[in-house]
């Protein structure tokens, strides 16, 4: 665990830190992972702010190689927490043009309409400490809007008003556009379900992403399975 979450464990109070992020955000997109789940959420949160000390904001995607792995479960839990630990401001968008969140409120500034019309940023509100950007229908050319200068520079307003930013891509099977998103930003987590796939099809994704100048900070194993007590695991 990094030295930012311990100590921002310790200023919460042990058992009621917990407590508090066991039950912040109930109601929201996704409920709050346990047991090994939140531990291993933990652990990435804990590394990605490690990369980002002293480096102001940062956009980090997260993607998976096929749907269903659990990329936006991982991604949206990784982004409440870090938010919820640190008490800054933190963006989730919905960057996933092949299977997007209808769970999402719309209210008008969305990810394809920032795409489109870059100053609507303007109009996000952030109420909390952590922000939700939906996904949004509006019919656009993805690949020509990803490869202008209007997406970097999209980014570089969420780096000034946010100390994280997550992108849920499609996964990289699925989508051209997956590199497009993840170049201009610090990196991408590749996140694996564990046993579903062979390790071939992950390679070929991995490099694939290194081939279009994507770094790859690292994978994260979702729905890990125990061939022997976890506790022996964590020792490894």
């Amino acid at each position: 665990m990094s030295d930012i979450l311990n100590a921002n464990r310790n200023s919460a109070g042990g058992d009621d830190f917990e407590y508090q992020l066991a039950t912040a955000g109930s109601g929201d997109l996704y409920p709050v992972p346990s047991g090994n789940a939140l531990v291993e959420v933990e652990r990435i949160a804990g590394a990605l702010l490690d990369l980002r000390r002293g480096r102001g904001g940062q956009v980090i995607t997260f993607a998976s190689s096929v749907h269903g792995e659990g990329s936006s479960f991982i991604s949206y839990n990784v982004a409440r927490h870090i938010s919820y630990m640190i008490g800054q401001k933190v963006a989730w968008i919905d960057a996933n043009f092949r299977s997007p969140q209808h769970g999402l409120i719309d209210d008008g500034v969305n990810f394809r309409e920032l795409l489109v019309a870059p100053d609507t940023f303007n109009d996000i509100s952030t109420g909390g400490d952590l922000t939700l950007i939906p996904h949004g229908n509006r019919h656009v050319r993805t690949t020509d809007l990803l490869e202008n200068d209007s997406y970097p520079e999209l980014l570089a307003r969420f780096q000034d008003k946010f100390a994280i930013t997550i992108l849920d891509a499609p996964p990289v099977s699925e989508s051209i556009d997956v590199g497009r998103l993840a170049f201009p930003t610090m990196g991408l987590v590749l996140v694996v379900e564990a046993r579903r796939l062979k390790h071939q099809v992950i390679k070929y994704g991995i490099e694939k992403l290194n081939s279009q100048g994507v770094n790859v900070i690292g994978t994260v194993i979702n729905k890990m399975i125990y061939d022997v007590p976890a506790a022996i695991y964590n020792r490894l």
